[in-house]
């Protein structure tokens, strides 16, 4: 039984250390395509919305035992959705009940951590709660959360100084690095789904977004700011996989907010768990709302809570403080 738990250790540890180096080998070149300026559609990743167990657990995994993002100080201590801040972003962490359990990201979460020693360290110490974490290098962790959630950790790292025959702006561009804005964050959202190529063209379609197809079985599409980018990969159907994630979205920023909505209507819907929030059943409840949501049917465990730029959220100013 032991030899059989380490070999399955090490087929995980290769084969999260594998897709982590891919993953960061492919956003981080596709953060060098220019022609993503010249594209509407997604402006803005702010946060990602996830359904977690025990409140306790989940505490010591998302803030200062844990990941290290920071307690919004707007939130309640003790009751409701958590919102842990990382960086300009967060992730709300809304606490399982009878009809919403506990979600799992059918994929991963790419993350810029501004000391990945010390998150290592933090994590390791959280394995009663099933917490498991392998270090691939110095640059590089992978750690999945008591309930399956996978996320791909990165060290920021910082631009080099540029040669002094190029043009500073030119070598500010010119590199891999990884961060969000310059710093920690939300790096990248990858989902499995039945073809990655056919969710980039949903989104080219329907949104605008430059989407890049690097592999057959993958294609990314530039989600704003940062750079930041949800990754698609084809992958074999898997209904159990998909309902764990059902009910996960990503909140994102759009301009020519009408247009959008317009344009997605097929695929709009009110989210009876949010009614108290938004609703958008018609374009003037979204404009009251400045929200909408939609998924595209090429990937529809991922919902999108789309906000105008006149949101009062857009770009909000966050409490955060690295560890």
């Amino acid at each position: 039984l032991v030899s059989s738990g380490c070999a399955a250790v090490a087929l995980r540890s290769s084969a999260w250390n594998g897709e982590s180096r891919a993953l960061a080998k492919v956003v981080s070149q596709a953060a060098t395509e220019g022609r993503g300026e010249t594209r509407g559609g997604l402006l803005w990743l702010e946060h990602l919305n996830i359904v977690v167990g025990d409140r306790a657990v989940a505490e010591r995994f998302y803030f200062e035992k844990g990941l290290g993002c920071t307690r919004d100080p707007s939130r309640h201590p003790t009751k409701g959705t958590m919102w842990a801040n990382l960086g300009s972003q967060q992730f709300h962490l809304a606490e399982e009940a009878a009809d919403d359990p506990p979600q799992a990201i059918r994929g991963a979460v790419g993350l810029a951590l501004p000391d990945l020693d010390a998150a290592h360290a933090r994590l390791e110490a959280l394995a009663e709660d099933g917490v498991e974490v392998l270090r691939h290098d110095a640059t590089r962790m992978s750690v999945s959360c008591p309930w399956g959630n996978l996320f791909h950790c990165y060290a920021v790292e910082q631009p080099e100084s540029p040669p002094a025959d190029v043009p500073k702006m030119v070598a500010m561009h010119a590199g891999t690095r990884f961060d969000v804005r310059g710093g920690p964050g939300i790096r990248y959202l990858l989902v499995r789904c039945a073809d990655a190529h056919a969710v980039a063209d949903a989104y080219e379609a329907g949104l605008g977004n430059l989407a890049l197809r690097p592999r057959d079985d993958l294609a990314l599409v530039a989600a704003g700011l940062g750079p930041v980018h949800f990754v698609f990969q084809t992958a074999p159907d898997d209904p159990d996989a998909d309902a764990k994630m059902r009910g996960v979205h990503a909140c994102v920023y759009v301009n020519d907010f009408a247009s959008y909505y317009d344009a997605l209507r097929d695929f709009v819907f009110t989210n009876p768990r949010f009614r108290h929030l938004d609703t958008c059943d018609t374009l003037e409840e979204a404009l009251a709302s400045r929200t909408f949501r939609f998924a595209f049917p090429a990937a529809p465990a991922l919902e999108h809570e789309t906000r105008s730029l006149l949101h009062a959220n857009f770009l909000k100013p966050l409490k955060y403080d690295p560890l």
